[in-house]
């Protein structure tokens, strides 16, 4: 390659680029992929003239200690605002659906119908609906990061660190478009320069906890560690992150075992970031998440309510308990999920949470049913109330079940974007399979502590 031909610079744009050929060399790029970007991959020692400006952040932004200890404090802000500031909105979202179903409580003939829209719509898509706060504002947050043009900055920093598990800092910037979504992360790694790291980089993406993710982390971390809320949910991101790199490491021994081609990263000055944008991007995303949740989450909460609410119990061979479809199931795999302190509920909703990651919060809405009320009464349909109500839960087996939702395969979508990029089964099968042992070994762990220093 010349210099002329690589004399271009990272540019974020909503569509990404398509790969290169087999051999890790890149093409001409068609744009693709959302919030990808384009390929700006320069030789070692060749640095774009900056404004002064620019240089003056440089300095500073990108120093190997003020550096790193800036990314980690702009990393944990984005944590705090995101679970912080969030929660006040999410108390109000709450407030709305308990107001919701009372009217429907108070309103409605008792029987299928009334039940389907409180302990179904209402507590199933209620559940995911009430974090949508904090999801907006994590986009905000990297929708200023993007637009200031610190990504490049970030992966330049977290280059020499990439360099010892076998990736360049290239890779980074994909691993870190993961905390938004895992899906157009991996898009993102068409535009790595080697086959090998893209492979790799793919394979460390779903430990990134994407923002799918959220809702759970939040409720478990509110209810079980309200006083460490902040320091849970950093260590459970960083914990994503370090598992991600030790199976990258892993994995380059199994299967990449050779050097690291060396090249660098350009870096673009310094934009002042547009709020306006960011706005915008942010609405999107409410937009997007909106959709999801009317249509495929809707969908999930529609079929996980019937198949726990029916068969319905014989008036005339009346059973001293009635087994409903999804108990059955979830009775089935309960011996597999025991050792980690699950029962067939939290079970059943982990399963869901293949499809997709909201799902988890969903299926517990719907699992975890307020208790039965006599017509007219109120109804809680606070998930975060009704599962402190549970005795089933203690510290140990929440911490167990955030870790597996935090290792385990992010969703389906995730598995078939790994075989279209790669363009075969194999490394998607890897990754499912990985991520799922992975998940289990540690959650049994964390139970096994948990249970010795948490209860």
């Amino acid at each position: 390659m010349s210099h002329k031909k690589e004399n271009n610079r990272y540019s974020f744009v909503r569509d990404g680029a398509r790969s290169g050929n087999e051999n890790g060399d890149s093409g001409h790029h068609k744009p693709k992929a959302k919030y990808s970007l384009i390929k700006g991959v320069k030789y070692k020692h060749f640095t774009p003239r900056l404004d002064e400006r620019s240089e003056r952040l440089d300095k500073f932004l990108t120093h190997p200690v003020w550096g790193l200890l800036s990314f980690i404090f702009i990393i944990w802000f984005i944590f705090f605002a995101t679970f912080r500031l969030g929660s006040y909105p999410q108390a109000g979202i709450e407030w709305l659906m308990d107001q919701s179903a009372i009217y429907i409580n108070n309103t409605m003939a008792q029987g299928w119908l009334n039940d389907f829209i409180s302990q179904g719509v209402i507590m199933g898509v209620g559940s995911v609906l009430a974090f949508l706060p904090n999801i907006l504002i994590l986009f905000f947050f990297l929708s200023l990061l993007q637009e200031t043009e610190y990504l490049p900055r970030a992966a330049t920093i977290m280059d020499r660190y990439m360099h010892k598990i076998g990736l360049h800092g290239s890779s980074f910037i994909p691993l870190l478009m993961g905390f938004g979504c895992n899906v157009p992360a991996i898009m993102a790694t068409r535009t790595i320069e080697r086959k090998s790291d893209r492979i790799l980089t793919m394979l460390m993406i779903p430990y990134i906890p994407c923002s799918a993710r959220i809702p759970t982390f939040l409720l478990f971390s509110g209810i079980f560690f309200p006083e460490n809320q902040v320091m849970v949910l950093s260590l459970l991101y960083f914990g994503g992150i370090l598992t991600g790199i030790a199976m990258a490491i892993l994995f380059k021994k199994i299967f990449f075992n050779f050097g690291i081609k060396d090249y660098s990263i350009p870096l673009p000055a310094y934009k002042n970031p547009s709020l306006k944008t960011s706005v915008k991007n942010m609405w999107d995303t409410a937009s997007e998440y909106l959709k999801k949740i009317g249509t495929v989450v809707l969908l999930a909460v529609i079929i996980v309510w019937a198949l726990d609410y029916f068969p319905l119990q014989d008036k005339k061979n009346p059973q001293p308990e009635r087994v409903s479809y999804l108990e059955h199931f979830g009775k089935a795999m309960e011996p597999a999920m025991k050792p980690l302190g699950f029962d067939w509920k939290m079970s059943v909703s982990l399963v869901t949470g293949i499809t997709a990651k909201e799902f988890i919060i969903s299926t517990l809405g719907v699992v975890y049913q307020a208790e039965e009320t006599s017509p007219g009464a109120a109804v809680n349909t606070s998930l975060m109330a009704r599962i402190r109500e549970e005795e089933v839960f203690n510290k140990a087996n929440a911490l167990s079940f955030m870790i597996f939702a935090l290792l385990y395969m992010p969703c389906v979508a995730t598995a078939f974007t790994i075989r279209k990029e790669t363009g075969t089964w194999k490394w998607a099968v890897i990754s499912i399979f990985s991520t799922i042992a992975v998940a289990w070994v540690a959650a049994f762990f964390a139970y096994r502590i948990g249970l010795i220093l948490l209860i």
